[in-house]
């Protein structure tokens, strides 16, 4: 049998076995995994990864998910890849769902009666153009999905960016569970408070926030002034964006609403200024960050006395963060031979890193970073409150200021004076929860102005979420240069907070994913230079080694 096997033995010895058996165990290797679905996202995002989020949906469908995906196969190379990406997270999708999720695929460039089917759907074709050094070609092509629950239909016309897919479908199908059901959420209506109306100015406006967003994740918002109109029965939230003047009846509604459990959602603003730009844009985008002067907001003060009641105090100051702050401008010569943009002091970026946002809080932990542009900071008073739990969200670094005013807030303003802690880390963003006590308890009230029924009733367990600043979802940060913060970081930020106030935990992790505000630092003298080092010499001392060891054997 020895004598058998001695060619093959033979054969064994030589390298270009060797080789061969390692280019045969390569192929095998990629038939293999390419038929098991093993693709993992290690980017810092995750933001191709199906989330946790998914699972539960799909395991809460009373009725069968059906997915209609209309990806047309002749488009240009460069849109290829991605639909090719998108067409494979819904069979991931289906894979999850598993009997509650039907996936089919068409091809309207194969089949007119697909193109029919999908026109007749409402789905619309896509504009696609492809340039080349000689030519620009326009074409059409469809690149959407049609999903359908029970008797509920949605339409998503553009479901080509996979990072954006997920949370497409779960929103949809959250829309078509809830069918008709009224939002339960209130617009705080106030003179001082950021305005939904076009006319103002992009930094004083929710216009995007207010009547886009919310409308497109809850159905319609009310927006009510509550001096002449009362709080529906179903109302969950109040949400108010800004800091105006509370008449006793408003400060009375409020009181009655949080004590019998409902939910207050405040963006303080308790400092005012204006911006040079005209188009309220403070300057930002052509890097002349303008000398707005910053002082108290004068209409802010009986919304300070109202919360310093529940726990929380806002100050009249502005934060000003040395550390982590959020570089914009234009781009200069930050240090000798690097350029990059200054970090702005008074936009803080909080991040998990840092700790500088909790990583525990269920209205935190899936964030990476959030943005508080111009925040006032927060005290926390929990002697004020026995039965309520305060946990604060968000905080500065050790290292920042709390100027008071009047605050010069242009850049080469703030950069001329060093900035110089005085108390740090400030909170920035607190969540209260518990059983409060009336504001109105410890006042002496007539007969006449006594709110006999909400005194006698026995409190419920109700939160008052707040942050120091009303510009975390201003249309200012639908310029450019951060509409991808206001989109992935702080809209999401919101919408869960709305959410968990809600009583609703279903998107928080596929909001989230996206979060992460990633700034370009430059790297330290010694990083760099050890990184241009190694590549001035590998290939160089790679050929040194293997001449080196050709010598040696020779001599050997």
């Amino acid at each position: 049998m020895r004598e058998l096997l001695r060619p093959l033995l033979e054969i064994s010895k030589s390298p270009w076995f060797g080789f061969a058996n390692g280019i045969l165990l390569f192929v095998l290797l990629n038939g293999i995994f390419s038929t098991i679905p093993c693709k993992a996202d290690l980017s810092r995002s995750g933001r191709f990864q199906i989330t946790s989020s998914t699972v539960k949906v799909l395991k809460e469908l009373d009725n069968p998910l059906y997915i209609d995906a209309f990806y047309s196969s002749e488009i240009p190379g460069e849109y290829k890849a991605r639909a090719e990406l998108s067409k494979e997270l819904l069979k991931e999708i289906s894979k999850i769902g598993k009997e509650n999720v039907y996936l089919r695929f068409y091809d309207p460039s194969n089949s007119e009666e697909d193109a029919r089917k999908a026109m007749e759907l409402g789905l619309e074709p896509q504009i696609l153009q492809q340039t080349s050094r000689d030519s620009a070609l326009v074409k059409q092509a469809f690149m959407g999905i049609v999903l359908t629950l029970g008797h509920k239909t949605e339409v998503l016309s553009f479901a080509f960016f996979t990072e954006d897919l997920e949370y497409q479908i779960l929103n949809s199908v959250r829309k078509m569970q809830r069918q008709d059901r009224d939002s339960g959420i209130v617009l705080l209506k106030l003179e001082g408070n950021l305005s939904i109306q076009e006319q103002s100015s992009p930094k004083d406006r929710i216009e995007i926030f207010a009547r886009r967003v919310l409308r497109g994740e809850y159905g319609p918002i009310l927006e009510l002034d509550l001096e002449t109109e009362d709080l529906p029965p179903e109302t969950e939230i109040v949400l108010w964006i800004g800091g105006g003047p509370l008449s006793k009846n408003t400060e009375k509604k409020l009181d009655k609403f949080i004590l019998e459990g409902g939910s207050l959602l405040l963006l303080a603003k308790t400092m005012e200024f204006k911006t040079n730009s005209e188009r309220g844009s403070f300057g930002l985008l052509s890097g002349d960050l303008g000398a707005g002067l910053a002082q108290k907001n004068p209409d802010s003060e009986e919304m300070v006395r109202f919360l310093e009641h529940y726990g929380i105090r806002i100050n009249y100051d502005i934060i000003l963060e040395p550390d982590h702050s959020l570089p914009m401008g234009s781009v200069i010569e930050i240090e000798p031979g690097v350029l990059g943009k200054y970090p702005y002091p008074p936009w803080i970026v909080p991040d998990q890193k840092s700790r500088t946002l909790d990583p525990n809080s269920p209205f935190t932990k899936n964030q990476e970073s959030l943005l508080v542009p111009w925040s006032s900071s927060l005290n926390i008073l929990p002697e004020k409150q026995k039965e309520v739990q305060f946990t604060p969200l968000a905080k500065s670094g050790p290292d920042a200021e709390a100027r008071t005013e009047p605050i010069s807030l242009g850049e080469k303003q703030i950069l001329s004076t060093p900035i110089q802690p005085n108390g740090g880390p400030f909170v920035l963003g607190v969540i209260a929860e518990g059983k409060f006590t009336s504001y109105f308890s410890d006042k002496k009230q007539g007969s006449k102005t006594a709110d006999v029924s909400t005194e006698s009733r026995p409190a419920k367990t109700g939160r008052i979420l707040v942050f120091g600043s009303p510009y975390l979802v201003s249309d200012l940060l639908a310029f450019p240069e951060f509409s991808e913060i206001l989109k992935n970081s702080n809209i999401p930020f919101l919408l869960n907070s709305i959410d968990i106030l809600k009583g609703e935990t279903d998107l928080l992790e596929v909001r989230s994913k996206q979060s992460a505000v990633l700034k370009l630092k430059p790297l330290p003298f010694f990083f760099e230079t050890a990184i241009s080092l190694f590549h001035l010499f590998l290939v160089p001392g790679l050929l040194a080694l293997y001449a080196f060891r050709r010598l040696k054997r020779r001599n050997g």
